[in-house]
């Protein structure tokens, strides 16, 4: 059996879990879709992605002709580069990542080298190059898409799944070698896994508010600036854009670019993100957003203080556990940002599927974007 790492991966700064606030009495009374599709379902807001959504992504990509399309995609490498852990915020580069999450690293397990030293035989002629990873790959480590079963407060996930479901064990009939001896059982989610989100994809119109480049200062939004709802609707409003019905809401920080930027300090639990309000949940809701990606990570604030009290994640709770509203984390959203700025459009075609990783809580994700250019 695994050992469980989550207290490692959850490393909060000031606390822990702990001392966080009462959150399920922040949030008693706030809108929940739960049983709207069903008892059963595990898709959440993905649903609302039909056809006519489709079709209005498609739209928006086409707004400016057929010969005048741009591609971008929003993951970010995986370079392998850690960012000390240590004396931050820090100003050394790398690849950013939640508290406890460590980098991933690959390395060849065939190549030139092995084929020259006798290690491999050519097959026929044709010889290969291939890799492996080498160290831990947290799917919430990179650019990713949570579960709905990632994050719950009380006994309960989404739609009235019994938290219980996410320890279900698997035992496996052949065992799997790995660096720390043979694995014949996992833990992993019995239901809201990553696996609806995988097998249904995302696809649909998307509208970046570019909050760093409307109200930040080098087109960055400082550390520890709090998002709240005013502040996405004063950015539509510079932007000249409208979030419409089941459209998928991207946020641009400029947080992430801190992390390739030696001249900037950077802070995985001193990013700006978005704030916890009443008013927040219910526009979101009311205006059934599908999907919110951003360039930091976790969307929102990590540690938010409502009211005098400590709270953690309080969104994650909000839209993952009680809306079923996939986040979508760590995005790369500078190319993207330039161009619509450019060409003073905002609205785009976004089309995204995480790894399908049975059981998982999140998955690797690389969405591609269809923007009109100017």
């Amino acid at each position: 059996m695994t050992n469980c790492d989550c207290g490692a991966a959850l490393a909060l700064p000031d606390g822990g879990p702990d001392d966080a606030g009462p959150i399920g009495a922040l949030l008693d009374g706030l809108p929940d879709n739960w049983g709207r599709w069903g008892p059963d379902d595990e898709r959440g807001t993905l649903n609302l992605l039909g056809s006519a959504e489709m079709a209005a992504g498609l739209r928006a990509a086409l707004a400016n002709g057929d010969g005048a399309i741009e591609r971008y995609t929003l993951g970010l490498p995986i370079t392998g580069e850690p960012i000390p852990p240590e004396d931050r915020p820090t100003t050394a580069t790398g690849d950013p990542a939640f508290p406890g999450r460590g980098p991933v690293r690959r390395e060849n397990v065939c190549d030139a080298a092995a084929y020259r030293d006798g290690e491999f035989e050519p097959q026929a002629g044709m010889k290969f190059v291939d890799d492996r990873f080498v160290t831990p790959l947290y799917p919430h480590g990179i650019s990713h898409m949570d579960a709905l079963g990632h994050a719950w407060y009380g006994e309960t996930l989404y739609n009235g799944f019994d938290a219980a479901t996410t320890a279900e064990r698997k035992r496996f009939e052949q065992p799997v070698e790995t660096l720390d001896g043979a694995v014949v059982e996992t833990r992993g989610l019995g239901a809201l896994s990553i696996s609806p989100a995988a097998e249904c994809g995302v696809a649909g119109r998307a509208v970046l508010l570019d909050v760093g480049r409307a109200i930040g200062d080098r087109d960055r939004l400082p550390p520890e600036y709090e998002i709240g709802l005013d502040e996405l609707q004063r950015t539509a409003t510079e932007q000249g854009v409208s979030v419409r019905q089941c459209d998928v809401l991207l946020v641009r920080t400029g947080s992430l670019s801190r992390t390739r930027d030696p001249d900037a300090a950077w802070s995985p639990t001193d990013e700006p993100g978005l704030v916890f309000s009443e008013a927040l949940v219910e526009w979101v809701h009311e205006l059934d957003v599908a999907a919110i990606g951003a360039d930091n990570v976790a969307v929102e604030r990590v540690v938010q203080w409502i009211d005098g009290e400590r709270y953690v994640l309080p969104l994650h709770g909000a839209f993952l556990r009680n809306l079923g509203l996939p986040l979508v984390e760590m995005l790369w959203l500078e190319e993207l940002a330039d161009a619509c700025d450019a060409a003073g459009e905002y609205v785009c075609l976004l089309t995204a599927a995480p790894l399908h990783v049975e059981r998982a809580s999140g998955g690797p994700i690389n969405p591609v974007v269809l923007a009109p250019t100017g």
